[in-house]
């Protein structure tokens, strides 16, 4: 894969022009080359409405006025200014503009009135943007990385400062190819950039920081072009909480969608998200260094007990597996030292080993773990900066990093950084952590990054051509009656039990009769959507008297609990018979669009909350995926004595919402199918709510 050209003409300008304030105390080389520097090219204009003249470099009154061709404009004057030079860019036929002024969306309806006005500029005369309420870190040179171990990311914010820590990570031995902060993303935005980084010969992944996304087709096609090209996408995406929603509406501009789907979207493309800036820096960082297809079997070394024993527990917290060394390696690593040490996995040294021993024998440790078939990574734990031990510790791996079969991986758990062991361990380049949970989280999220790019695919939406009957319902808007949502779930392939819509209690008792006992009564009624909530709902009616006394009961109640509800009678349904209740929904994202939804069922739904998401498109492997991944998914699975559900009745449900979704082109508000009841035979949806919106 290439990269994007029209980026690579953004980010390579022939010529530069700087609107804004003028240091008219400086010289001809104060104002031109620090520009030069920035922006890589020669030719530097500087333009303010005064003119003139500084030490003999002309200041244009105006863009128009530059004699020559502009590639790239720099914007930094007043917020209310800005379209109007904006206009003269694309009047002048300058491609690009970086608008580094804020006070806009960000600051309230005025400011995104303003904005609203920069891009219909922009687009009458085809400027493109990049900003507002940005800056030009796009442009500046990452620190570079003597012996780079591994490969560069390519780095993404949404909030200019958020990115300059990350960056600093340069200093722990960490290679970047750019850093790219988007600011408001009236124009170019977050999407456009992770596909620049995914064509980009010179980034192995791909970090960011995000508030919101704007454009789902772009991002899609952005993480699908990623994914494509083997280059993880990692991603610490804000918005999980109710404060971080609002500080990302107020900060940006940005909406920030549902979490969930989010997370779903993720999972689809392989995207690892991260919670905080230093878990960005370090996964981004080993996922950098780890040549692929590396597995994540730790072989642990340390010079303490106590240190191998805690870097052993918090491991296997993360899900990393510690295996047992082979005993022919047990059995050489007793020539090195003394019995009482141990060797089975995690390996300590002791200590003392590190400042009596020869240097040969303390790389032979080192190099017979890394040797041993049970072992992909080796994690050597230095907790605490300890004079000449950890300086020799250090010194080892450096001397190996380059030579041993597997990965190493270091951990230096002091803030005590002036030590010639810090500075080795970041000169030889391996991944280093300053915690030994960023490290094995790390590894965790490596891992479920592999599994998960192994079976990347583009999923295609897909929907079905509908009936004239089915087109007819699917225009309509509101909830659905009974018999509207059966006509739908039936033509979309979801089983429903049989039932009827009666008007009296003495028509329930002959519908009931019709359709064999025990029967299940419900109020009917497009107004009362959760009928079990207000004890409108009754199971195990077995007798036709019952069935009379049971809905005249009903229909008193739900006249005096919901005065004014559309009252349509009396639902009688077949009972299913007893399973495991599942929930199967679809829910509407602001950003992303219509995602499934798949969880533990029945009427503690929300208290559980036991559910994945995943937006449209979605495939029978996502749905699988979806339910195997559910705690619940136990009792699917015949968990104490339980029979067995039909799972794979209960994807064909999945997989026929997800058509539904799709074919109703948006229109498709909400669906509740709740519960699904799974026994050994299918899969039925007992009750449904569908609300349908015109679009």
């Amino acid at each position: 894969m290439q990269p994007r050209a029209d980026l690579e003409a953004f980010f390579n300008p022939q010529s530069v022009a700087v609107l804004g304030r003028v240091n008219r105390e400086s010289d001809a080389a104060g104002l031109l080359d620090p520009i030069r520097l920035r922006y890589g090219c020669e030719q530097v204009y500087l333009v303010h409405p005064a003119g003139g003249e500084v030490d003999g470099v002309t200041i244009y009154p105006s863009v128009l006025d530059i004699p020559g061709p502009v590639g790239l404009a720099i914007i930094n004057i007043g917020a209310a200014a800005v379209p109007g030079a904006v206009e003269e860019c694309g009047r002048k036929g300058i491609a690009y503009a970086l608008v580094f002024t804020a006070g806009f969306s960000e600051i309230g309806p005025e400011g995104a009135a303003l904005e609203k006005q920069l891009a219909e500029t922009a687009r009458r005369y085809g400027v493109r943007i990049f900003g507002p309420n940005t800056n030009t870190n796009a442009f500046e040179r990452p620190p570079a990385v003597p012996n780079l171990r591994g490969g560069k990311i390519g780095l993404v914010t949404q909030s200019g400062h958020q990115g300059r820590p990350v960056v600093q990570g340069a200093f722990f031995g960490v290679g970047f190819s750019r850093w790219v902060p988007t600011g408001n993303e009236v124009d170019l935005e977050a999407a456009d950039f992770i596909e620049y980084f995914a064509g980009d010969p010179e980034t192995a992944v791909i970090a960011g920081y995000f508030e919101g996304f704007k454009d789902p087709a772009k991002l899609r096609k952005a993480l699908g072009a990623a994914a494509d090209a083997g280059k993880p996408v990692v991603a610490l995406k804000i918005g999980s909480t109710s404060a971080g929603q609002r500080m990302a509406s107020s900060h940006t501009g940005h909406l920030t969608g549902s979490d969930a789907v989010i997370d779903g979207l993720f999972a689809q493309y392989a995207v690892t998200r991260v919670r905080d800036l230093d878990e960005l820096l370090d996964t981004s960082a080993l996922f950098a260094k780890l040549p692929p297809k590396t597995g994540t079997r730790v072989g642990l070394y340390s010079i303490s007990g106590g240190s191998g024993t805690l870097m052993a527990e918090v491991a296997e917290a993360a899900g990393i597996e510690v295996p047992t060394l082979t005993a022919a390696t047990q059995e050489a690593m007793r020539e090195l030292l003394p019995a009482y040490l141990t060797v089975s996995n995690p390996v300590d040294n002791g200590g003392s080993f590190l400042l009596t021993a020869q240097v040969s024998d303390r790389l032979r440790l080192l190099t017979l773990l890394a040797d041993d078939p049970n072992v992909d990574v080796v994690v050597v734990g230095l907790t605490g900066a300890v004079g000449d031990m950890t300086d020799n510790l250090a010194s080892d791996i450096r001397a190996l990093a380059d030579s041993l079969p597997v990965p190493l991986v270091a951990t230096w758990n002091s803030y005590k950084t002036d030590e010639q062991g810090f500075r080795d361990l970041v000169a030889s380049g391996v991944p280093l952590f300053r915690s030994f949970r960023g490290c094995f989280s790390a590894l965790q999220a490596w891992g479920e990054y592999t599994r998960r790019a192994a079976s990347f695919r583009h999923r295609q939406p897909s929907p079905m051509t509908v009936s004239p009957a089915v087109a007819e319902i699917l225009s309509g808007e509101g909830i659905l009656d009974a018999g509207r949502s059966r006509l739908l779930l039936e033509a979309f392939g979801i089983a429903v039990p049989g039932e009827a819509v009666t008007p009296t209690p003495e028509a329930a008792a002959f519908a009931a009769d019709a359709l064999g006992y025990p029967v299940v009564l419900k109020i009917a009624s497009p107004d009362i959507p959760h009928k079990s909530d207000l004890g409108l709902v009754r199971v195990g009616i077995s007798d036709a008297a019952a069935v009379c006394a049971v809905a005249r009961e009903l229909l008193t109640s739900a006249t005096k609990q919901a005065p004014g509800a559309r009252i349509e009678g009396v639902l009688v349904q077949q009972q299913v018979p007893e399973g495991v209740e599942m929930i199967v929904g679809v829910v509407s994202d602001p950003v992303l669009g219509a995602a499934i939804t798949v969880g533990t069922g029945g009427i503690f739904a929300e208290v559980l909350r036991d559910v994945a998401t995943r937006p449209l498109p979605l495939d029978r492997d996502d749905a699988r995926e979806m339910v195997t991944g559910l705690r619940g998914y136990a009792l699917l699975d015949g968990a104490r004595g339980r029979p067995k559900g039909n799972v794979e009745a209960l994807l064909d449900v999945i997989e026929g919402v997800a058509l539904l979704a799709t074919s109703a082109g948006g229109r498709l508000s909400e669906l509740d199918l709740n519960p699904v009841v799974v026994t050994p035979e299918g899969a039925i949806a007992v009750d449904s709510l569908i609300l349908l919106v015109t679009r």
